[in-house]
């Protein structure tokens, strides 16, 4: 491809003009007093990233012989966001999102283009009470784990008495590849995504769900999947369930049970149940089908204790047996203890904390994670916050460290305007330097 640029930055800089052109329309409309209060957010984040990579170099000696020799290449990619969240436009009855991506490799040293871009998210919503209606790119919550992400359209309905009915119908989205998964799929056969869900609701007390959705592409099926969930909060007490159930061969591919109750006014404990069936989220045209995955069972608790208001405490314990051991070599069993202190902010201006300490072992690696935050309000407008992380491999040469320091100032009333940098060295990447900045508008909320 040389250095030309793909379309889709090209794209992305149209849809940079048209969020500007909708600020602009969205904030006349605000000044419509008969109509309810216009909600918009746009913003802005740009990244730069720093990291050392190596190429490898093949020649030939005058003797014939083919010698390789890794070179470092420094490379400056240059990426960035813009988002659009627009609602009750039009009296109230037109909605706006938007979110897409950009990149740029600032030295250009790479044969397969300099820029690119994308749209991730891109529709547009209806209110005509009591449906709902939507057309673009968007994801949606329901159907396989890690829900689907399509171009097409939807339709939902409410009643009063909290039944919610929904469908939508679309194409999947083909996600971005690099040369190294081999070539980008055709998908010139049937390649589609539907489905629909049917929930109801009471009052924050009581909710449950159940919904369908089947996958298709290049006339491969990719999944059926039958998605229930629910929760139930009587009081001090919370239970919450779901279940994803893949019904080409039957079989569940994920399921939770959970539980929460305060115990006390300073106590609460809480219990979780997971499943997890990994190879049945993938679809069969994935190249990631090829790798062995294990399925796993994990049943964790904890305590949360907050003496003080200001002060949450935390601690968690966690087992996990796998129902593959020969995946995992001669270790079915793993586990996972986290320790947690907070600080909340206080009525006055000040600190505030956040500690965790973290120890998963799969019974073939062992981590070891601190991290630690703080932030504070040094003048009026101004937000400093402090974040670092320290983890240990059991078995790595070096360890992981991360530091980032962010700064958020706000100028004027509807605008927020941030710079975060940050260092981190990972056994795998030498080091690494990221200086992020980023600014948002939100029109009626100082």
């Amino acid at each position: 491809m040389g250095s030309a640029v793909r379309p889709g930055g090209r794209a992305l800089v149209g849809a940079h003009i048209a969020l500007v052109i909708l600020c602009v329309s969205a904030r006349e409309v605000r000044a419509q007093t008969d109509s309810p209060p216009v909600r918009i957010r746009a913003r802005h984040d740009v990244l730069v990233r720093w990291a050392p990579r190596y190429r490898l170099d093949t020649s030939v000696d005058p003797l014939g012989l083919e010698q390789r020799l890794w070179r470092r290449v420094d490379s400056l990619p240059l990426y960035h966001r813009a988002a659009l969240d627009a609602r009750n436009l039009v009296d109230g009855h037109l909605s706006l999102h938007f979110s897409g991506w950009g990149a740029l490799d600032l030295f250009a040293d790479s044969e397969g283009g300099v820029a690119a871009g994308d749209v991730a998210i891109g529709f547009v919503e209806v209110d005509l009470a009591p449906v709902r209606l939507w057309a673009g790119r968007r994801f949606v919550t329901f159907g396989p784990p890690g829900g689907l992400h399509v171009d097409g359209g939807g339709a939902s309905a409410r009643t009063d008495f909290g039944l919610v009915a929904e469908a939508f119908v679309g194409r999947p989205v083909t996600p971005a590849r690099v040369s190294l998964l081999g070539p980008e799929p055709a998908f010139d056969d049937a390649t589609v995504a539907y489905g629909a869900r049917v929930a109801y609701a009471d009052a924050g007390t009581l909710s449950v769900s159940a919904g369908y959705a089947e996958l298709w592409g290049n006339g491969i099926l990719g999944s059926r999947t039958v998605d229930v969930a629910g929760y139930w909060y009587p009081g001090d007490l919370r239970v919450e369930a779901g279940a994803k159930v893949d019904v080409r061969s039957p079989g569940v591919a994920q399921a939770r049970l959970g539980a929460a109750w305060r115990a006390e006014r300073h106590v609460s404990v809480d219990a979780d149940y997971l499943h997890l069936e990994p190879g049945r989220w993938i679809p069969p045209w994935s190249i990631l089908s090829v790798f062995e995955t294990s399925t796993y069972d994990e049943l964790s608790a904890g305590v949360t204790w907050r003496p003080l208001r200001a002060l949450a405490l935390r601690g968690e314990l966690a087992g996990r047996l796998y129902s593959r051991p020969d995946v995992q070599d001669e270790a079915p069993l793993g586990y996972r203890a986290e320790v947690t202190a907070r600080v909340l902010p206080l009525p006055d201006p000040g600190v505030r904390l956040r500690v965790l300490i973290s120890r998963r072992d799969d019974g073939v690696v062992g981590y070891t994670l601190l991290t630690a935050g703080a932030a504070f309000d040094p003048w009026p407008r101004w937000v400093i916050a402090l974040d670092g992380a320290f983890g240990i491999d059991d078995d790595a040469e070096r360890d992981s460290v991360l530091a980032r320091a962010t700064l958020e100032v706000h100028p004027a009333d509807e605008w927020k305007v941030g710079v975060t940098l940050s260092v981190a060295r990972t056994p795998i990447v030498e080091a690494e330097t990221r200086a992020m900045l980023r600014a948002s508008w939100s029109p009626g909320v100082p």
